[in-house]
């Protein structure tokens, strides 16, 4: 039977099988010599781990106004989105913005994301809330029925009418109260206070004589009432006036022939006032989560059909009643980042927050290696110091000893060390010190012989 030379294979396999065994051995060597600084070091991780935070919520709750409001057909193409991004967002219905504002402020409430019209209210009442940016027009529409009306001060004309606001506290029934005032707190013993939908239902029916209404376009109620031929859109003549009394608010264009180009409806450009609307989150909302936002508000925007702006403008940095989130500040200033394009969301927004600490984990990579190599050396140092050491105090012993018996329990002891020496832990750096230590042992050993035959033993 020849001899077979084992073949590449056979070599590597046998050598990561001992490359691994001496590892695993080496590292639980370690792991014994630092003994209590392995939990500090552990505890260490765990609380980095909390404070990055790299896992988002698998749900997100959004307050979404009344039923047949603009704010609805928005959060159902977010909702879109987030499903898209494995997240699921929950849509929660409300009375109107302001119920969803008191949601979102409230701890006890899942509610973390809400619309808000701009004048409403500001972060001094709700320093726990942040923004991400206004998401669309607010028009503030007052429709009505029959000859068209020409007047300056439309709060004053309908302050003798029938009017619907909007339900108690909400944002509709707050501003018509605003405005109302700027012009000379007109009566408001006839107004009604009813939600949009059996507002605008209550208008076509003849019940009231106005309705106002604070909406975006894409407002399925407000759509109805500009698809009616019988309903009117009060015109703002002064609407720059209104703008330097309350600098939140926007003037828009309703362009003459833009409902109906072959009637020429309407027959002339009307002006109307409009605020804008911000998307609120939490400050501890995930940094995830918010970026899902803001990219679901560009894509909302990019696919509606808009009317008040070009697509793309929306979201936007345009109000600062609520202080914008890092976050927000950050996509405002340097756009989307390209990781976005390549990366799930979370992942991608996790990177994109650590990226300094990625170019300083980079910066210190080669320390960390020395200080890797110097924690497994240091150990291997000790352990062969402290053999040799025990072999010094062997060799003193000997020189001291004038008895068979003091002989014998050093030879004991040398076989122990030997032992020992055996089983030491050593880095792969003072792998050429082991058989010095051996060597060593073996010079000890042959001394305490000697001593032996020297006293006559």
């Amino acid at each position: 039977m020849h001899y077979q030379a084992p073949t590449q294979i056979a070599h590597l396999k046998r050598y990561l099988k001992l490359f691994f065994s001496r590892e695993r051995k080496g590292w639980l060597k370690i792991l014994r010599f630092y003994n209590v600084y392995i939990p500090l070091g552990i505890v260490c991780i765990i609380g980095l781990a909390i404070y990055i935070n790299p896992l988002p919520p698998t749900t997100a709750y959004l307050a979404v106004g009344q039923d047949g409001s603009s704010y609805q057909e928005i959060s159902k193409n977010f909702k879109t989105f987030f499903n898209k991004n494995n997240v699921d967002l929950e849509l929660i219905s409300t009375s109107g913005l302001g119920e969803g504002l008191k949601g979102l402020h409230d701890v006890k409430s899942k509610i973390n994301a809400s619309f808000l019209t701009v004048g409403f209210a500001n972060d001094k009442d709700y320093p726990d809330l942040v923004s991400l940016g206004s998401v669309q027009f607010a028009p503030i529409w007052i429709f009505y029925k029959g000859a068209e009306i020409e007047t300056n001060d439309p709060f004053r004309y309908f302050s003798t009418k029938k009017i619907s606001i909007g339900l108690p506290g909400e944002i509709t029934n707050t501003l018509y109260r605003k405005l109302n005032l700027i012009g000379g707190q007109h009566s408001i013993r006839n107004i009604v206070e009813l939600p949009h939908k059996d507002g605008a239902k209550a208008l076509q029916q003849g019940k009231i004589d106005a309705l106002f209404i604070v909406d975006g376009i894409q407002s399925e109620t407000v759509k109805s009432l500009l698809k009616d031929p019988s309903v009117k859109v009060m015109n703002f003549p002064l609407a720059d006036a209104y703008i330097k009394k309350l600098p939140f608010l926007q003037k828009l264009t309703i362009p003459k022939g833009s409902r109906s180009i072959e009637k020429v409806e309407p027959p002339h450009d009307i002006t109307i006032l409009a605020s804008t609307t911000n998307l609120l989150v939490e400050k501890d909302t995930h940094r995830a989560i918010q970026w899902a936002f803001l990219l679901a508000a560009k894509e909302n925007n990019r696919d509606s059909n808009v009317f008040f702006s070009s697509p793309g403008f929306f979201p936007k940095d345009i109000d600062r009643s609520f202080q914008l989130s890092p976050i927000a500040e950050r996509f405002y200033k340097n756009g989307i980042p390209t990781i976005f394009s390549y990366m799930p969301i979370w992942v991608a927004s996790l990177l994109d927050s650590m990226w300094i600490y990625i170019l300083a984990l980079i910066a210190v990579i080669f320390p960390v290696i020395r200080l890797i190599e110097a924690a497994r050396l240091y150990p291997s140092e000790g352990l062969m110091n402290k053999a040799f050491m025990n072999l010094r105090i062997l060799d003193e012993a000997i020189n001291k000893a004038t008895s068979k018996k003091e002989i014998d329990e050093i030879l004991q002891e040398i076989q122990r060390c030997e032992e020992n020496i055996l089983v030491l832990y050593l880095y792969g750096k003072n792998s050429r010190f082991y058989f010095n230590l051996k060597n060593a042992l073996a010079g000890v050993k042959r001394d305490a012989q000697a001593r032996l035959i020297s006293l006559g033993i």
